[in-house]
């Protein structure tokens, strides 16, 4: 069985519709995952991809597509966020996305993206790269520590509707 050709690149604004059908599933994977934590917005999809025109030229944000054979199958992306007085946290670059199709899980495509986007991160001229995963997402817990990254934070919610 011959290897399949992965390649990782940054976006253009060509790739917008591909980025945008990524974004939109990684939403709706969040939503099943908690839909009380997790919401979509009034023309969600447009709004993403308006979003994703902005970001790709963005000097302080990388969106990165990964291709298999040619075909976008996820994309990442990273942006450099300011400090923040009320996080009490650093300027520092943020992984705000890592979206791999189901098709082309378990090839190493997501192990490449992720390697790519730490480059991006540090291309930025971030100390350090953040990112927040979903409680249930354990696939997605396991890829990031296996790759160096350790909780710094738990955030927790409360049901006010509930007891």
């Amino acid at each position: 069985m011959n290897k399949p050709n992965i390649r990782i690149r940054q976006a253009n604004i060509a790739d917008q519709q591909g980025v945008t059908k990524y974004a939109i599933q990684l939403v709706y994977q969040h939503q099943n995952f908690n839909p009380l934590r997790f919401t979509t917005f009034e023309n969600h999809e447009q709004q993403l991809y308006d979003f994703f025109a902005e970001q790709i030229t963005n000097p302080k944000a990388v969106v990165l597509v990964v291709e298999v054979e040619n075909e976008i199958v996820g994309y990442s992306f990273i942006r450099l966020e300011e400090s923040s007085f009320v996080d009490i946290a650093p300027e520092a670059a943020w992984l705000h996305d890592i979206y791999i199709d189901e098709s082309a899980r378990g090839m190493g495509a997501g192990k490449l993206l992720l390697d790519t986007s730490i480059d991006a991160a540090k291309k930025l001229g971030s100390q350090v790269l953040i990112l927040q995963v979903a409680a249930q997402n354990e696939f997605a817990k396991k890829l990031f520590e296996a790759n160096g990254f350790k909780v710094a934070t738990y955030e927790m919610m409360m049901n006010l509707n509930e007891g």
